[in-house]
């Protein structure tokens, strides 16, 4: 979100509407070669709706096209957008994968949380541990 305020208060719309359109289509090929990886590994699971694997696989083949091209023609919007991919890693790795947080660490990421909901209205907010009510 900072990311995208900075670029729209130094760059242009459409230069932004290029790098989330690189993103989303990055993130929709990723998430279809989930789906095959997934369909390969685990074929006895259940699935509310089952398609044929040719369908993911002929999207596939047409995305890697399109994001082969625009990685081609638009090579720094494309560096820009797996760059703003990359801030993410960061957030994850403090607030998912580092288990043992201090709990000042702990009490910031809840408040922030909190903070958040209440701003944009997305929950119910939640606020505090449950052994506090």
């Amino acid at each position: 979100c900072l990311a995208t305020l900075i670029i729209m208060l130094v760059g242009d719309t459409y230069t932004l509407i290029n790098y989330v359109s690189f993103i989303n289509y990055l993130c929709y090929g990723v998430t279809i070669m989930g789906l095959i990886v997934l369909r390969w590994r685990k074929p006895k699971i259940f699935r509310p709706i089952k398609v044929n694997l040719l369908i993911p696989i002929t999207y596939l083949a047409f995305w890697a096209f399109l994001l082969a091209f625009s990685l081609y023609s638009e090579p720094v919007v494309c560096g820009i957008g797996l760059i703003i991919i990359l801030t993410g890693v960061p957030v994850f790795f403090l607030g998912v994968y580092w288990r043992n947080k201090p709990k000042c660490v702990n009490r910031l990421i809840e408040s922030v949380t909190c903070w958040g909901q209440k701003l944009c209205f997305v929950v119910y907010p939640q606020c505090g541990s449950p052994e506090e009510e």
